[in-house]
């Protein structure tokens, strides 16, 4: 048995999370993609650093609520957020006895958390005892998605 750094397991998981979207396997990258960010966010926390997902949940609810009519009897919570985030992740790898569809845009789905994921790393890079390694599919996955966005 050998024991092995969590940081690396990370690293995997989301150059795997990678591979799979750019092969169009969008829900195993889902998959992949939270577990490697998870993991990079424990470290993002060791080193002070606010991981992306708290963030983006933070945003998100400040938005939610300013964006409400008034007389709307309650405001949104963040824990409310949260679910809705990690709904498609969550029901992507999870199954009961009921429930066994899940309805997701996929490939919109594991973007977004391969993003948080990649945007984790890139700021772990640097706060490390041992440098991380460059992540040639991170830098494409950056670039198409630059260009998907000037595009529409």
């Amino acid at each position: 048995m050998q024991k092995i750094q969590k940081i690396d397991i990370a690293l995997e998981q989301l150059e795997d999370a990678l591979e799979a979207y750019f092969k169009g396997r969008h829900h195993s990258a889902t998959v992949l993609a939270g577990a490697a960010e998870q993991l990079f966010a424990g470290y993002m926390l060791k080193c002070g650093l606010e991981p992306a997902w708290p963030q983006e949940r933070a945003i998100i609810t400040r938005i939610a609520n300013a964006l409400k009519e008034e007389g709307d009897v309650e405001p949104t919570t963040e824990k409310k957020i949260g679910d809705l985030m990690n709904h498609s992740y969550n029901h992507s790898k999870h199954a009961g006895k009921t429930g066994h569809e899940v309805s997701m845009d996929s490939k919109s789905e594991a973007r977004r958390i391969i993003d948080r994921a990649i945007t984790n790393y890139d700021q772990l890079c640097g706060q490390m005892e041992h440098d991380l390694p460059d992540l040639p599919l991170a830098q494409r996955f950056r670039l198409e998605s630059i260009s998907e966005v000037r595009s529409e």
